[in-house]
């Protein structure tokens, strides 16, 4: 299976996100604000895989993949749910009062 490599960019951003709590609270904060699409795009990434790795796995065209991961497209709910099974994530909906504090709990890691 071919996978996407960690770029140098990743790499430093990973170092300086741990010896910077305020910055890494910042950044969860600002991914959660990302469109939903966007947030799959940046997650397969984080996990190493191409579209063409995932499709396989989800058992559909790569085009698919892409489809969902652009932001010029509303994916249907049951694509972005086993998408992000496969990425071994959750989708959470939390109350805009509660962002701040959930954005802290995930930069303490």
């Amino acid at each position: 299976m071919r996978t996407v490599t960690r770029s140098a960019f990743d790499v430093h951003l990973e170092q300086v996100l741990k010896k910077n709590p305020a910055l890494a609270q910042e950044y969860a904060r600002q991914f959660a604000e990302l469109p939903l699409p966007s947030q799959l795009a940046v997650l397969r990434r984080r996990r190493r895989l191409s579209q063409a790795a995932l499709a396989r796995t989800l058992k559909v065209k790569q085009p698919h993949v892409a489809r969902v991961e652009s932001p010029r497209h509303d994916p249907r709910l049951s694509s972005v749910l086993n998408q992000a099974r496969v990425l071994h994530c959750h989708l959470l909906v939390v109350p805009d009062e509660l962002l701040s504090a959930v954005a802290r709990l995930i930069a303490a890691g």
